[in-house]
């Protein structure tokens, strides 16, 4: 009688490549101007006022495309909160 390996004997063919579940993205958390200005309510030319007030969030530029880390964009809008004060 043929004895199968152990990782063979479910039925599925072994493969000598690893499984990938799914792709690591390069630019996940990350949005483009025009994502994040369509998040925040706005034309992504306010954005570019902000920036040229140095007033938004950090940002990257690589080339011409410019990107926001998300997590960068909550801590600057977290910074942005103000205190209501009745005088």
């Amino acid at each position: 009688m043929l004895k199968l390996p152990d990782d063979l004997s479910d039925g599925t063919p072994s493969s000598p490549y690893p499984q990938r579940k799914s792709p690591v993205l390069v630019l996940e958390g990350f949005l483009r101007r025009e994502e994040l200005a369509q998040q925040l309510g706005c034309s992504p030319r306010t954005i570019d006022r902000w920036q040229a007030m140095r007033q938004g969030p950090p940002r990257v530029c690589i080339g011409r495309t410019i990107l926001y880390n998300i997590e960068s964009v909550r801590e600057w809008l977290r910074s942005q909160e103000e205190e209501n004060s009745i005088a």
